[in-house]
């Protein structure tokens, strides 16, 4: 297909991702639940679709599957994408493919019936030759990620002339009659993974013979440009290679398949713009290179002609044009026009935090139109370019400032490659950032000199309206206490997520409030820390910023979306508040997202914006111009034109610079007086000794109270004086909160216990019963993991089937737990409990990561723990930080509020599950949060 490909931007697109991760009477696929989270993120940044154009659903009724299909595809009118991940199961000749949702079962009877069951041949296929034949949609792209997906394929037969074959195309997740693993089901299913990290990341880098089609002008960024573009018909061919050396469950080859339409014409299905930007600035340089070629040809032969002219005419006219030069230099006059030359204004480069990043963006746009930045001649004094790396990135920069001013050619980090050239300003989310970074200075090679913050904001706790938490108030609680009153007023447990604490200030921040690194608190033990990581980990990869934690928040499915807690600055949360015009101003559709109110801990510092000025030695040669042009941003900043752009945006402006009101976002107008004037006229000077431009540059600077109608109290939802955030974290809590963070989430523990008394019998074996419930969720676990099965049945209380131990054949596990039977004694499960803990606890076994007890009971046996013995097993695992999930198999409710399990759950921080069909897959996920894998 060598002519240009079918390109739906500008066109009425739609997608549509079915995933269905829970069945009534089929195993569960919890890896499906990322595959739609991921792809929604993946196809928004691809460019052919807005978030309000995908749209993800897990139907359980094949008429909820077939009316989702009729609303998108009578929507689409240019491209029309329909993905599907679940159970595919074929009939007896394998001629119908039928995909499975959620209420899917078999019919009895020898030759294989379903109810509930979609059928490719019958239901889908027909609508999309409908739509397609009769031309309402440009363009069908299938993705089948499913057991037997290959099947589908076979009604395209060679030479059949069916409606729209010109324009819908297929891709399988495997060839014919093939049924494929699942994955661990904490990460996408294997072959959507692969497929999400095509249309992310491309599928070659443009180099002449680098990937499929690789054009031959790509050293000029042409086939960079090329590579950017992700096409049908080469992106099946990077899948099927990607998936080399993997064997469906029959131990054959994985090789997907696929049917391209029959047209001339391929699709584009996605843009990567990290290489699209790369392909640009390439072509760019090239044509660069070749004006500056042309230019050095015309002045060479220019001279070549004054040099062939008489004596007599040569030298009176370089005589003129010397003086025309000393007189006018750099800045003169076009001798043609006579219009004033402006010099090259001088760059700057700004390195800032990612939660920081949008907002200084905006600020430097108007910066650099301002009157502030030009001369009365009207021409710009500076330019400015903003990189926003990792924070610990940004620290271990200037902590080898040598190698970031004489770059090396290897070495983990590399500053001028994986940061960017050396920064002439730094504004990090916090000063406990600035202090890092100085207290790993060696030499001379940089200086970082604090002006003062330009904005601020506080770290809050944000919780959805729906969850029972105390009033938002100033009670000075600090974080620990707050998270622990939240899961005191919620039964089920509330997840509380942050951004990657490698990126941001305030993730930073927030982790050391959530570990108890502060001087004066109680640091949380190991086995919590994983526990908590391992919850937050539910939106994985981490989130790169705060806006993108939100983001994948509103992208995530129901009961993620509605229960979350998160971790966020102030003016984040207040910004995801405003619902109107999200999408522009936000980069992603937030409608699915309810509000959330603050939570204000008084142990978290308070993100303060400090403008760092950064010198480099040696870096002399503008230095007056390069120290003028920071000293007059910084006044903008902080006067009322800069002020305004960051109160727009939910921070809090500087006290006393007449910036404290605030607009709504994208709104116009904020009370305030002149803050920096002299740099807002463009007259500001460059000075070092305390004032810039006639502001005052003390690192003291405090954050304004906003007016209670400002739209950050009202539609934000914040508190207009939280008094929170005064707390002063030291650098040592940062750095050891951070390297707490990075030990864990290595591998696990989980003890389980298993209630073996005789009333246990009913509930012994079968789908969804003891056994099967134990053995489906050792799935979760890896080699690495330490896990074993105890019985719990007379005395002594235990009996270790399986010991707590790694374990690299899963499959004797199963074997030891499928031989395990019941016994005609009762079981004590306080004793067992307290066995339990004692080992995880124990100095032998404690060597960090989450742990996990599991005990699956019917419930009979609960009278042996009541009264004192029953409040002394609470503060027991209240106390040891271990959760305890409480698998009840009783048929009348053994989670329900004040029974034993309940209770015992509650006090360890774990969960009681009831018996339902989804106990399987929350047992399995539960355990997969303080697993590493896949054990199986």
């Amino acid at each position: 297909m060598s002519s240009p490909p079918y390109d739906p931007r500008g066109k009425v697109n739609r997608a549509l991702l079915i995933g269905v991760y829970r069945y009534a009477r089929y195993d569960d696929l919890p890896g499906v639940r990322h595959n739609l989270g991921q792809l929604f993120n993946t196809l928004m940044g691809g460019g052919m679709f807005g978030a309000e154009e995908i749209r993800t659903v897990s139907p359980a009724t094949r008429l909820d599957f077939l009316s989702h299909l009729e609303t998108s595809a009578g929507e689409a009118r240019g491209l029309f994408l329909l993905y599907f991940a679940g159970h595919g199961r074929l009939n007896l000749y394998g001629t119908e493919l039928f995909l499975a949702v959620g209420e899917f079962r078999r019919l009895p009877g020898d030759e294989p019936a379903y109810a509930e069951a979609v059928s490719w041949n019958r239901d889908v296929l027909p609508k999309l030759r409908d739509i397609a034949g009769r031309g309402l949609v440009d363009r069908v792209v299938v993705i089948l990620d499913c057991c037997n997906a290959g099947n589908a394929l076979e009604e395209f037969k060679p030479g059949a002339l069916h409606q729209g074959r010109d324009r819908i195309s297929v891709l399988t997740a495997v060839q014919v009659n093939q049924r494929i693993p699942a994955g661990s089901g904490h990460e996408p299913t294997p072959y959507t993974k692969q497929l999400i990290r095509l249309l992310h990341d491309g599928l070659y880098d443009g180099r002449p013979g680098a990937g499929p089609g690789a054009a031959s002008g790509a050293e000029d960024g042409v086939g960079a440009e090329q590579a950017a573009e992700i096409r049908l018909v080469p992106l099946a061919a990077a899948l099927h290679e990607a998936m080399r050396g993997e064997t469906t469950v029959y131990g054959t080859p994985w090789e997907p398949r696929y049917h391209a339409a029959e047209s001339e014409q391929d699709v584009l299905l996605a843009v990567v713009p990290r290489l699209l930007a790369e392909a640009r600035e390439e072509r760019e340089r090239r044509a660069r290179r070749e004006r500056l070629a042309r230019l050095t040809t015309r002045w060479r032969d220019g001279w070549r002609a004054l040099a062939r002219l008489p004596r007599k005419v040569l030298v009176p006219l370089l005589a003129a044009l010397a003086v025309l030069l000393a007189g006018g230099g750099y800045g003169g006059y076009v001798l043609a026009s006579g219009r004033t030359t402006c010099a090259p204004p001088v760059e700057l480069r700004l390195l800032t935090d990612p939660d920081e990043a949008p907002t200084l963006q905006k600020a430097v746009d108007e910066y650099l139109v301002s009157g502030a930045n030009h001369t009365g001649d009207g021409c710009r004094r500076s330019g400015i370019s903003l990189v926003a790396p990792k924070s610990t990135d940004a620290v271990t920069g200037f902590q080898h400032a040598a190698d970031w001013r004489t770059p090396r050619s290897s070495g983990d980090l590399r500053p001028q490659r994986d940061i960017g050239a050396q920064p002439d300003i730094w504004i990090p989310g916090s000063r406990v950032t600035v202090e890092r970074a100085r207290s790993l200075l060696t030499g001379h090679d940089v200086t970082l000199t604090e002006s003062g913050p330009v904005a601020f904001t506080p770290l809050v706790l944000a919780v959805p309206g729906e969850l029972a938490v105390a009033p938002a108030s100033a009670t000075g609680s600090g974080l620990g206490t707050l998270l622990a009153q939240l899961k005191q007023n919620n039964r089920a447990a509330v997840p509380v997520l942050r951004a990657d604490p490698e990126y941001t200030d305030s993730a930073q921040l927030a982790t050391v409030g959530v570990y108890g690194q502060n001087t004066g608190s109680t640091p949380l033990g190991d086995a919590a820390v994983g526990q908590f990581e391992r919850q937050a980990a539910r939106l994985s990869p981490a989130p790169r910023s705060s806006y993108e934690l939100m983001c994948e928040l509103a992208a995530a499915d129901t009961t993620l979306k509605d229960t979350s807690a998160v971790l966020v600055p102030e003016q984040v949360m207040a910004q995801f508040n405003v619902h109107a015009d999200a999408k522009d101003r936000l980069g992603c559709d937030i409608d699915r997202l309810g509000k959330r109110g603050p939570q204000y801990p008084a142990d978290v510092a308070m993100l303060d914006l400090p403008f760092v000025r950064v010198g480099w030695e040696g870096a002399d040669r503008d230095s007056g111009v390069r120290q003028d042009a920071v000293g007059r941003f910084y006044g903008w900043l902080t006067g009322a034109a800069g002020q305004k752009v960051f109160t727009e945006d939910g921070y809090r402006g500087r006290s006393g610079d007449g910036a404290s009101g605030t607009a709504v976002p994208g709104g116009s107008g904020v009370s305030g007086g002149s803050g920096a004037s002299g740099a807002s006229n463009g007259s500001g000077g460059s000075g070092d000794s305390g004032t810039v431009g006639g502001t005052d540059v003390s690192p003291a600077a405090s954050p304004a109270v906003p007016p209670a109608d400002s739209w950050l109290v009202t539609d934000g939802g914040a508190l207009a004086d939280p008094k929170s955030g005064r707390y002063d974290t030291s650098t040592g809590a940062v750095t050891a909160a951070l390297s707490r963070y990075r030990g864990a989430l290595g591998p696990g523990k989980v003890l389980y216990l298993l209630d073996s008394s005789s009333s246990m019998e009913t509930n012994w074996t079968g789908s969804g019963r003891a056994l099967d419930l134990l053995s489906q969720s050792l799935d979760a676990l890896g080699p690495d993991d330490r896990y074993g099965v105890w019985t719990v049945v007379g005395d002594p209380p235990t009996h270790r089937l399986v010991p707590l131990d790694t374990h690299k054949d899963v499959g004797a596990v199963r074997r030891a737990v499928a031989g395990a039977r019941t016994v005609d004694r009762e079981s004590f499960p306080g004793a067992a409990l307290s066995a339990a803990l004692s080992e995880l606890t124990g100095s032998h076994t404690s060597s960090g990561g989450a742990q996990l007890i599991v005990y699956i009971t019917d419930d009979e046996d609960d009278n042996y723990l009541k009264g004192r013995a029953l409040d002394d097993l609470l503060r027991t695992v209240g106390a040891d930080s271990v959760p305890v999930e409480w698998v009840s198999l009783a048929a009348g409710g053994g989670c329900a509020a004040g029974r034993t399990g309940d209770r015992i759950a509650r006090a360890s921080g774990g969960r009681c599950l009831d018996a339902s069909s989804s106990q399987v897959s929350e047992l399995r996920d539960d355990v997969a949060r303080v697993g590493t894998g896949n054990a199986g």
